[in-house]
């Protein structure tokens, strides 16, 4: 199964946002072009999107904490649910390097957030992982 690695230069926030602005926060992501995340849970809206667009609204949401600077490397295949260990792999050869990620899945695409100072020691592990996973054709772009 070919696995193509897709990775924007964008920069990346990851930012936990107080409940109270749920809906809010929802609004205001309509508008933003390109990648949106946004997860509720009982205690927190976690958002994640490019770091320009989250300092553009995050004066609306006081209290609010938020980690920048991270890249994004997707795998751009879609998994079957029926995959067991895809991102454990990927996450074992990541913590193998020393480096720390947020993985994200959606229904079709998986891809974890790097910091941007480590992504390209974390590109390569996770190129030796796909080799390693038999997922040799890997490809770029």
């Amino acid at each position: 199964m070919p696995i193509r690695l897709y990775m924007p230069e964008t920069r990346y926030a990851v930012a936990s946002v107080p409940l109270e602005f749920y809906a809010e926060v929802a609004i205001r992501l309509q508008a933003i072009e390109g990648f949106v995340s946004m997860t509720r849970d009982k205690e927190e809206v976690t958002v994640i999107l490019a770091e320009e667009d989250w300092n553009s609204i995050s004066d609306a949401f006081p209290g609010s904490e938020a980690q920048t600077h991270r890249r994004m490397i997707r795998f751009d295949t879609v998994l079957d649910f029926s995959v067991v260990g895809f991102i454990s792999e990927i996450s074992r050869a990541l913590a193998d390097a020393d480096i720390s990620i947020l993985s994200i899945s959606t229904y079709k695409t998986d891809a974890v957030l790097v910091h941007e100072s480590r992504f390209d020691d974390a590109v390569n592990a996770v190129k030796r992982a796909l080799i390693t996973l038999n997922f040799t054709h890997l490809a770029q772009h």
